[in-house]
């Protein structure tokens, strides 16, 4: 019984930490840190998702994959505070969305990966993949 309690009181601090820290949304507890975006969230954010990968798609087909254009096409699809890194042959990206993140890769070879989802540990939407 005194353990059961103590449990509880431990994810009882790690949730006030968590909302102290501004966070909106639940823990995901196999990804520490991960905020998931809720459903409400998702859905409304589908024609942002939308609009960013026919913009990147675009981009690829013109080779224009540059750091400044994917930030310019994630920007006109509604994203904000867009952040690139270039690894490997990838272009990752993150940007803020209502509820959360845009986040995903434009790879060399052709593939537009793009995903919603929570803010990262360190509370930006860059992901390290």
């Amino acid at each position: 019984m005194r353990r059961a309690a103590a449990s509880v009181f431990s994810v009882a601090l790690l949730l006030a930490g968590g909302v102290m820290a501004g966070c909106s949304a639940g823990v995901d507890i196999d990804a520490p840190g991960k905020e998931l975006m809720d459903q409400a969230h998702q859905v409304a954010n589908e024609a942002l998702v939308a609009a960013a990968t026919t913009g990147l798609q675009a981009l690829q087909a013109a080779g224009g994959i540059t750091e400044d254009a994917v930030r310019d096409a994630l920007e006109k699809a509604g994203a904000a505070e867009v952040e690139t890194r270039v690894v490997g042959d990838s272009l990752l990206f993150g940007a803020e969305v209502p509820g959360g993140c845009v986040y995903g890769s434009v790879g060399a070879s052709g593939t537009v990966s793009i995903d919603l989802g929570g803010v990262n540990a360190d509370g930006g939407c860059l992901r390290e993949e």
